[in-house]
């Protein structure tokens, strides 16, 4: 008789999501009661992760640990984005839960289909990819269970013994984008969606725990991309180089740039008019000759990976990158 969940890749496939079916999964089960569920439970690994390495545990949820047999949860989503299928049956991940929002008290692991989402979770949030793959596949259970997104739970919520995951998550935000799809996503596929947040986070650094933009780490603190403009530009006023004995940028490098990027230089002005001592207002400047700046080489780049059959797509991703980089609100 198949086990209760083996619809889960076939779902979450549906919506877009890019789904690895491990092997073995549909047979995949604990010991124990069976699912029956009616909600959705959500995890952290407490494994660092990466774009370069971003599913560390997907094995050791099918394995178990020492102290708990396999499979640990239905499915890992993985920091970019990928959801690897773990499990068709009962996974131990959920314990003796406690009632929660609509969902009842009782066994955790046969009222909750459970995600774990692979990251640390308390030095560490998740990736955007990682966080819209959760919201997505969460929103896409409950819809095949008949559950509000209200049943969509974290195991902080339910546990009896003091869980704390998922770590740096606003569950009550979570649940919201649970509820409705954002205007991107009404706007862009799936595919398109991912490769935007993928380019957003790329210039403005992982988002905070709340949502915040918080740049990359530097040798000077986190700074954005816009914000490392400013300073280049900032430098090159004056041609002054030689009065940061301690500046790591080369002159001849900065000539370089200045002069294949002649646009960006012309902002002295502009940067003067705003004040150069508020970084807000640098900022606000800069936006819209960012995206003349910056736009074409991401116009090319979308459109050499994404390939000449994929014109319109790629169209759509540079030109919201576009209004975001010129000033509009991201979602």
């Amino acid at each position: 008789m198949p086990l209760p969940l083996v619809w889960l890749a076939d779902v979450l496939r549906a919506v877009g999501l890019p789904v690895v079916e491990t092997d073995g999964w549909k047979t995949r089960t604990a010991g124990g009661a069976q699912p029956r569920p009616v909600g959705v439970l959500e995890h952290h690994t407490a494994t660092p992760a990466s774009y370069a390495r971003p599913a560390p545990t997907v094995q050791m949820c099918i394995d178990g640990r020492p102290d708990l047999d396999g499979p640990l949860c239905h499915g890992v989503i993985g920091y970019d984005g990928t959801v690897h299928v773990i499990a068709a049956g009962r996974a131990n991940h959920a314990g003796k839960a406690r009632a929660s929002g609509p969902n009842p008290a009782g066994d955790g692991n046969t009222l909750y289909v459970g995600f774990e989402w692979d990251y640390q979770g308390v030095n560490q949030g998740p990736s955007p990819e990682q966080y819209d793959a959760a919201v997505r596949a969460t929103r896409a259970v409950l819809a095949k269970l008949g559950r509000p997104p209200e049943a969509a739970r974290g195991h902080c919520e339910t546990s009896v013994t003091g869980k704390i995951d998922p770590g740096r998550v606003d569950l009550d935000k979570f649940r919201r984008d649970v509820a409705a799809a954002s205007p991107q996503e009404d706007d862009l596929t799936p595919e398109e969606s991912a490769i935007l947040r993928r380019i957003e986070t790329e210039l403005l650094g992982p988002r905070g725990d709340r949502g915040q933009i918080q740049g990359w780490g530097t040798a000077i603190g986190p700074r954005t991309v816009v914000a490392m403009l400013v300073d280049l530009h900032n430098a090159l006023l004056g041609e002054q180089l030689s009065t940061y004995p301690n500046s790591k940028i080369k002159l001849s490098a900065v000539r370089a740039i200045r002069d294949n990027n002649g646009l960006l230089f012309q902002l002295p002005a502009m940067i003067n008019a705003a004040g150069q001592s508020d970084p807000a207002k640098v900022a606000a400047a800069l936006r819209p000759m960012l995206a003349e700046v910056v736009g074409p080489v991401v116009a090319e780049s979308v459109r050499a990976a994404l390939g000449a059959d994929n014109q319109a797509q790629a169209d759509a991703i540079v030109t919201e990158l576009a209004q975001r980089l010129a000033g509009k609100d991201a979602a």
